[in-house]
C-alpha cells in the first residue's frame, strides 16, 4: 500500500496504490496489467428459433464492461410479432460484447419487471450461450414448470425490464 505524502509544496500528491496493479489518482480507479472499463449504449433485440418477427422499442439498452465483466440493463417493449410459430423459443440478443467460450451457460439474465404476457408465467430468466451475443429466455409458470419463454408467452405490448450479467471472450 501507498500512502499520500505531501509534496515540497505541501500539497498531496493525489496517487494511492491500492494493491497490485491498481491505483486510485483524483477519485479515479485504474488498473495495468490489462484491465479496462467503459460504458456505453447497446440495442437489445428479441429473437425466436422459428425464424419469427419480432420488433421491440427499447427504452433503456445500457451497459459496463470492467476487465471481462459485463453488465447490460434493458427495458424493451414488443411492438410487432409475427410469422415463426408459437413454440419458437426466444433469446435476448445483440448483446454488447461476445461471451467466453464453454460448453453450457456462461451468464445469467434477471427478468425483475414484466408484463403484458399471454401466460402465468411467475418468473423470466435466462442464461448466456457461451462464444455469443445471445441468451436463451425462460419462465416459470404457476405450476413451477421451467420451460423456454416462447411465442406463444408474449404479445405486442409485451414490456420486460432486467439485467443480464456474463463474461465477455475480451
Amino acid at each position: 500500500m501507498t500512502y499520500l505524502f505531501p509534496n515540497a509544496n505541501g500539497a498531496d500528491l493525489g496517487i494511492v496504490s491500492a494493491g497490485n496493479n491498481i491505483t486510485i489518482s483524483n477519485g479515479v480507479i485504474s488498473t495495468t496489467g490489462g484491465g479496462s472499463a467503459t460504458i456505453g449504449t447497446w440495442t437489445p433485440t428479441i429473437t425466436s428459433s422459428a425464424v419469427a418477427i419480432i420488433t421491440v422499442t427499447t427504452a433503456t439498452g445500457n451497459y459496463s464492461k470492467i476487465g471481462q465483466q459485463v453488465i447490460c440493463y434493458f427495458d424493451i417493449t414488443i411492438t410487432v410479432e409475427s410469422g415463426g410459430s408459437g413454440t419458437g423459443a426466444l433469446s435476448l440478443s445483440n448483446l454488447p460484447f461476445t461471451s467466453i467460450a464453454g460448453t453450457g451457460y456462461v451468464g445469467s439474465v434477471i427478468v425483475s419487471y414484466f408484463n403484458n404476457t399471454q401466460a402465468k408465467e411467475t418468473t423470466i430468466t435466462g442464461s448466456v450461450i457461451g462464444n455469443s451475443t445471445r441468451a436463451s429466455l425462460w419462465n416459470a409458470h404457476e405450476v413451477y414448470d421451467i420451460s423456454c419463454l416462447t411465442q406463444d408467452d408474449i404479445q405486442v405490448t409485451t414490456r420486460l425490464q432486467g439485467a443480464v450479467i456474463y463474461l465477455s471472450a475480451s
